[in-house]
């Protein structure tokens, strides 16, 4: 009986830490941009942070005009810019490619003007 008690008090922590996961897994995620420069004649592969996961939402059965409605969806809390510069482009050619690279994720409310905010 004491062995069983000292098991579980052993997977409280990773239980508890599995739980706080299923609740939101809106988290950075490694991802790898190509970008494509036809004025420099070049193909690079940027490797940068982005952020993806599953937020807690609930699609209401009836939407009332009289309530708003919106999604919460994953998104960048804080983040920062970064700068690729094109090498052996022609003069006068755009060789710089400007990225966002996420630095924390949450979830939030969705804004319809700079995300497909459509159920699934």
């Amino acid at each position: 009986m004491m062995m069983r008690f000292v098991v579980m008090v052993m997977l409280l922590p990773a239980l508890m830490r599995a739980g706080s996961e299923c609740r939101s897994s809106c988290r950075l995620s490694n991802i790898s941009i190509n970008v494509e420069s036809e004025e420099c004649g070049s193909c690079i592969t940027i490797d940068t942070t982005a952020c993806a996961g599953l937020c807690k939402t609930q699609e209401r059965v009836y939407r009332s005009p009289m309530i708003q409605y919106y999604q919460n969806i994953c998104n960048f809390r804080e983040w920062t810019y970064e700068t690729y510069e094109f090498k052996g482009c022609p003069a006068g050619a755009d060789s710089v490619f400007t990225y966002p690279v996420a630095l924390s994720c949450d979830c939030s409310k969705c804004n319809s003007d700079i995300a497909d905010c459509g159920v699934l």
